[in-house]
C-alpha cells in the first residue's frame, strides 16, 4: 500500500478519535451540570447559615456585654449595701458602749448618793406598780391608783 492512503487512515483515526473525545467531553459535561448546581445551591444554603449564625453571635455577644454592664452595676449597689451595714453594725456598736458608760455612770450615781437610791427606788416601785397593773387589769378589769401602791412599797422599803 501506498504511503498516503496509510497517512489518510491515521489521519482518519486521529479525527475519529477527536469525534470521540470531543462527545465524551460533552457528556461529561452535560452530566456534572446538576452536581455542580446542587453545589452550588448547597454553598448558597451554607453561606446563608453562616450569615445567620454570624448575626446570631453578634447578638450574644450584645447580650453577654449588657448582662456584664449589669452585673458590675449591681456588684456596685450590693458593696455600697454591704458597707451600709457595716457602718450600721458600728453604729450599734457604738450605741451598746454609749449605752453601757451611761448605765455604769447611772450605777455609780446611785451607789454613791441616797437621794438618788430612793428616786431609783421610787422608779422601780412605779415600774413595778404598772406590771401589777397590767396584770390586775387583765385578769380582773378593775382600776388601779398608782399612787397608793407606790407609797406602800416605799415605805416597806425604807
Amino acid at each position: 500500500m501506498d504511503p498516503i492512503i496509510w497517512l489518510y487512515i491515521a489521519l482518519g483515526i486521529i479525527v475519529l478519535g477527536l469525534i470521540v473525545a470531543v462527545v465524551g467531553v460533552v457528556m461529561l459535561l452535560s452530566g456534572i451540570k446538576e452536581p455542580m448546581k446542587e453545589m452550588k445551591g448547597s454553598a448558597d444554603n451554607l453561606k446563608g447559615r453562616m450569615d445567620k449564625l454570624m448575626l446570631e453571635t453578634t447578638h450574644l455577644q450584645h447580650t453577654t456585654n449588657e448582662l456584664k454592664e449589669d452585673i458590675q452595676q449591681k456588684s456596685e449597689k450590693v458593696a455600697v449595701l454591704v458597707d451600709g451595714a457595716k457602718g450600721t453594725i458600728n453604729s450599734f456598736i457604738d450605741m451598746n458602749s454609749v449605752v453601757r458608760s451611761i448605765t455604769s455612770g447611772i450605777s455609780k450615781k446611785v451607789e454613791d448618793d441616797p437621794a438618788n437610791r430612793f428616786q431609783v427606788n421610787q422608779y422601780s416601785n412605779n415600774a413595778a406598780g404598772l406590771m401589777k397593773y397590767l396584770d390586775k387589769k387583765k385578769n380582773q378589769g378593775q382600776a388601779y391608783t398608782p399612787e397608793s401602791s407606790v407609797r406602800k412599797e416605799q415605805i416597806k422599803t425604807y
